[in-house]
């Protein structure tokens, strides 16, 4: 079933009202890349064991109250994706990062 522009847009407005009141708005830089291949993705049935590894890093890059609202996994890093840039010398340098 399709749902008219109209009404997509409305459902759009209505989000970002939501979002708005409740002062939870997602950061996005202007210079994001493009995402990352097929090859360097980690698939979903694979996480637990890649996260396992000591070598590897959780990167979470959504907002606090992303985090609050849908929790995250113990041991990550935090930095909000519109200020990673900056804080880019937080993160290991010896270490594989996996982003969220």
């Amino acid at each position: 079933m399709t749902r008219p522009i109209g009404a997509a847009v409305s459902v759009l407005l209505v989000a970002a009202a939501v979002l708005a009141a409740q002062d939870q708005t997602i950061r996005r830089p202007a210079n994001l890349p493009e995402p990352v291949g097929e090859d360097q993705r980690v698939q979903a049935s694979d996480i637990d064991a890649t996260l396992a590894d000591p070598k590897v890093v959780l990167l979470d890059v959504r907002e606090p109250w992303e985090l609050e609202k849908f929790g995250t996994r113990e041991g990550y890093i935090n930095i909000p994706l519109a200020e990673l840039e900056d804080r880019l010398d937080e993160l290991p340098k010896d270490k594989t990062i996996l982003t969220a």
